[in-house]
């Protein structure tokens, strides 16, 4: 299952969380650096950096999210924005780095005017929960059970969803929408 949270740039504080260099990536060489750590792409990422060494990172997908790994479509509007693949290296964790990536994030959001990114997080992931809880809002939950291009889903909370059942995952996934 999946955790939906909405980030609140009131919470964050002015102050740097650890002596990782947080960044929005500007260049090709910084998001080729995330691509190795996420395994993902996307349009907008914020990269982690300790002496040069990418270590972290995060992507960012602006208005609708598409996670056809689950078989959801997660409708978030024009102002909206999904934060997901957020990966702190293993011997990097517990330094404050993800919490300095999801402000940085949620500060780039704000600076452009726009609305407090949404993130999901699966239940089984103690460590980002605790991070999460901290400077961001509780939506609800979404249980997935997939089996081939089969998924059934039941969400929770303030989340809505258009149907169940799909029969087309990555054709045609279950959507939901933040109310």
């Amino acid at each position: 299952s999946v955790v939906v949270y909405q980030l609140d740039f009131d919470r964050f504080s002015g102050d740097p969380f650890s002596a990782a260099a947080i960044k929005v990536c500007d260049g090709e060489h910084e998001l080729e650096q995330l691509r190795e750590i996420t395994s993902v792409d996307s349009t907008i990422g914020v990269l982690a950096t300790v002496d040069g060494k990418a270590v972290g990172g995060l992507w960012i997908a602006l208005s609708d999210f598409e996670d056809r790994d689950i078989g959801l479509s997660f409708l978030l509007g024009d102002q909206g924005a999904w934060i997901f693949a957020a990966r702190v290296d293993e011997q990097y964790r517990r330094r404050g780095i993800y919490s300095q990536l999801m402000a940085e994030s949620a500060e780039a959001r704000k600076s452009a005017g726009l609305a407090a990114p949404f993130i999901g997080v699966s239940a089984l992931n103690k460590g980002s929960h605790k991070a999460i809880k901290r400077f961001g809002t509780y939506v609800g939950k979404v249980l997935v059970i997939r089996v081939g291009s089969m998924a059934w889903a039941r969400s929770t909370g303030k989340l809505k969803q258009n149907q169940s059942w799909t029969f087309q995952c990555t054709r045609r996934p279950i959507q939901l929408e933040v109310y």
